[in-house]
C-alpha cells in the first residue's frame, strides 16, 4: 500500500489527483529515503486522525524511523511550527549550538549527547537544508527540510572558527544522523512525515539509542497540531524570519 493510495483515496486527495501522482517520482529523485511506505492499517489510522510510527528500510538497507499524521493547518503554519527553534523537539540529553555563518535556507549545528556513566558522550555536526529545488520541481506540492552529518566527518571539529570551537565538548563522533521533515498540502490539511536514522555507534544499548533517536521527534510531532494552531498569533512582525522553500521569508500574520 503506497503513500499515493492514501492521498488519492481520500476525499480531499481526489480533488488533487493529477498533481499528487507527481509526488512519487520527485521524492525518488530528491530524497535519500525514497517514497514513504505505510501499511494499510497505518494508512487507515492516519486517515482517522492518528499519528503512526514505524521502522522500515532505506533503499540502501539501513533501518529508518518513519512518523506520519495529518495536521489541520496551512503548510506555512506547520512549517513554522517545525522550524521554529523554540520547538526543536530535541531529547533532554542533547544540547546544541548553531555554528556560523548561517546561509539562506541552511544552517550548521553542533550537537552533544550526554549519556549515563559509564557510557561515553557522543557529539556531531549536522547540516540542515531546505530543499528549494524539490519544492519548485514538484510545483509547490512538497515542502522538505533535510539534514545529514557534516561530510567532513570528525575533521569538521578541528576546522571550525575560533568562536565556534568554544562550544565543542568531549565526545565520540556518531556514525549516522540523517533525516527529513516532509509537509504535503492536502486542501485544508497537511500530511506531515518525519523520517530519520540515528546511530550513536559503539556498544550502546538499543533501548537508549532508540529513545534518543525517536522520542524528541515523536514528542514534537504530537504537539504539531497545537503548535500550528498557535502560529498566526505567534509568528508576527517581531518574530525572527523563517524562510519558506521558495527561498523567501514566510510572510508574518
Amino acid at each position: 500500500m503506497s503513500l499515493l493510495w492514501l492521498l488519492l483515496s481520500s476525499s480531499e486527495g481526489a480533488d488533487l489527483a493529477t498533481s499528487l501522482t507527481e509526488i512519487q517520482p520527485h521524492l525518488e529523485r530528491h530524497s535519500p529515503f525514497g517514497v514513504p511506505a505505510f501499511s494499510e492499517e497505518h494508512l487507515s489510522r492516519i486517515q482517522a486522525g492518528e499519528t503512526v510510527w514505524r521502522e522500515s528500510k532505506k533503499p540502501t538497507g539501513e533501518t529508518l524511523l518513519t512518523i506520519g499524521g495529518l495536521i489541520e493547518a496551512s503548510p506555512a503554519a506547520v512549517w513554522i511550527a517545525i522550524l521554529d527553534d523554540d520547538h526543536n523537539g530535541l531529547s533532554d540529553r542533547i544540547t546544541e549550538r548553531e555554528l556560523h555563518p548561517r546561509q539562506q535556507g541552511y544552517k550548521s549545528l553542533y550537537q552533544h549527547l550526554s549519556l549515563p556513566y559509564p557510557l561515553t558522550d557522543r557529539h556531531w555536526i549536522i547540516e540542515i537544508q531546505t530543499d528549494t529545488q524539490l519544492y519548485a520541481s514538484s510545483k509547490q506540492k512538497i515542502w522538505r527540510r533535510g539534514w545529514d552529518l557534516d561530510p567532513r566527518g570528525e575533521k569538521a571539529l578541528s576546522q571550525l572558527a575560533p568562536d565556534d570551537m568554544s562550544h565543542i565538548q568531549t565526545g565520540v563522533w556518531t556514525p549516522a544522523n540523517e533525516g527529513e521533515w516532509l509537509v504535503l498540502p492536502l486542501a485544508s490539511k497537511c500530511l506531515v512525515i518525519y523520517r530519520g536514522r540515528f546511530d550513536v555507534g559503539g556498544r550502546i544499548p538499543e533501548s537508549i539509542a532508540q529513545a534518543v533517536g525517536s522520542q524528541g521527534a515523536l514528542d514534537l510531532f504530537e504537539q504539531l497540531q497545537d503548535l500550528a494552531n498557535e502560529m498566526p498569533a505567534h509568528y508576527r512582525g517581531s518574530h525572527p524570519p523563517i524562510l519558506a522553500p521558495t527561498g523567501q521569508q514566510v510572510p508574518v500574520w
